[in-house]
């Protein structure tokens, strides 16, 4: 039988391999490991912040997390409304991954064209902005998942309203931690 509670509790387990993929692509950045790759995509249209280390990091930092999130399931079949076990888990991180760092774009791009810095937050609208930050990733990541796995459209929404603010969790711990140079 369906539950709010299971739909939000798949979410979060699906969120697992990008908490772990975004946690490692921190690490990366902060580290200034992959420095070769730490070239701006398109600068003029993207920003200095979208690099292709990036691209590279994020696909194949997920996979792992897709290997964890499918050791972990076992824990929680019971109340998950959506199972990752059988899937393979390199064709399910690299899309996510993909989907990840892609959905970030638009928001960049938008950015870049009301002359807002990489980085930064616009006076005007800063709420929505931020709020983009934190939701274009779960938005694209949502979209692989509805097109991989069809975990429902409650769990959909979980996901697509949980990712926002597990994602600013997530930031703010990664900032104390001294992996990442922002809060948010």
């Amino acid at each position: 039988m369906f539950t709010l509670f299971d739909a939000m509790l798949t979410a979060l387990y699906l969120m697992i391999p990008l908490i772990l993929s975004g946690s490692l692509h921190m690490l990366v950045v902060s580290r200034h490991w992959l420095a070769p790759l730490a070239v701006p995509i398109n600068q003029p249209a993207f920003g200095a912040n979208k690099t292709w280390r990036g691209i590279v990091v994020m696909p194949l930092a997920t996979v792992p997390g897709v290997y964890l999130a499918q050791w972990l399931e076992p824990l929680l079949a019971e109340h998950l409304l959506a199972s990752l076990v059988g899937l393979n888990p390199w064709l399910l991180g690299l899309a996510l991954g993909i989907g990840y760092v892609l959905a970030e774009l638009p928001n960049s791009y938008i950015k870049r064209r009301l002359n807002i810095q990489p980085g930064k937050q616009p006076e005007r609208h800063a709420f929505w902005f931020g709020l983009m930050d934190q939701a274009d990733s779960a938005i694209g990541c949502a979209l692989v998942y509805w097109l991989l796995l069809n975990p429902g459209l409650w769990v959909i929404l979980a996901f697509i309203l949980l990712g926002p603010l597990l994602h600013l969790v997530i930031n703010l711990l990664l900032y104390s931690l001294g992996l990442r140079k922002q809060p948010f």
